[in-house]
């Protein structure tokens, strides 16, 4: 997605289009394949815990991946780059819908569904690196981004199968896209990329 042909203001759009057909899939195969969700877990409590702690720590390690002066972290920073004129129009409000959206309708799909389901077909460790890696290549914007989502797929599908906790991992995935997307918005120099106003004035 470093690339794109999509205009700023109808991003929003887009994006909620993606989670509405995301949630349809993922409710149409729970029902026709009859796979039961475990949404709160033993410990709602402890769930929303982990799933904060989740989301802060893994916000953390991307921001210094992305900071940091190895190829990952330019690569990251380009991508950071191309996407800022994308959601900075972003309100507070579409912000805030939009990691909601994502949280739910992504991890009800990909760790709700199509995790258990693959575990189903195989073995638990294939139907977490299945789900791992489609949720990568649905995300791919180049192999360094494809490889940092498949790494956090797997820590999720860990989560949620340690944990048996949909809210779990809906938690983190939304609060980590929280604050993912106010940073891409509103401060794109945390993450060591320069705003237009600041490049020009460099010049």
């Amino acid at each position: 997605m470093t690339q794109t042909n999509v205009k700023p203001q109808n991003v929003f759009g887009l994006v909620m289009v993606i989670q509405l057909v995301s949630l349809a899939v993922a409710l149409a195969g729970l029902y026709f394949l009859r796979i039961e969700v475990s949404l709160l877990g033993h410990s709602p409590p402890l769930a929303l815990a982990i799933g904060i702690f989740g989301a802060l720590l893994s916000y953390a390690v991307a921001v210094g991946l992305t900071r940091s002066a190895t190829p990952v972290g330019e690569t990251l920073r380009r991508h950071c780059a191309d996407l800022h004129p994308l959601f900075n129009r972003f309100s507070t409000a579409q912000i805030v819908l939009a990691a909601f959206a994502a949280g739910v309708c992504e991890e009800l799909l990909f760790r709700g569904l199509l995790q258990p389901w693959l575990s189903q077909l195989s073995t638990p460790l294939l139907g977490l690196l299945g789900a791992s890696l489609v949720f990568g290549l649905l995300h791919y914007a180049s192999f360094t981004y494809f490889a940092a989502t498949v790494v956090v797929g797997l820590a999720l599908g860990i989560t949620y199968r340690v944990t048996e906790s949909l809210l779990c991992v809906m938690t983190w995935h939304a609060l980590y896209d929280l604050l993912a997307i106010t940073a891409l918005a509103r401060y794109p120099r945390l993450l060591g990329v320069p705003t237009a106003l600041s490049r020009q004035s460099a010049k």
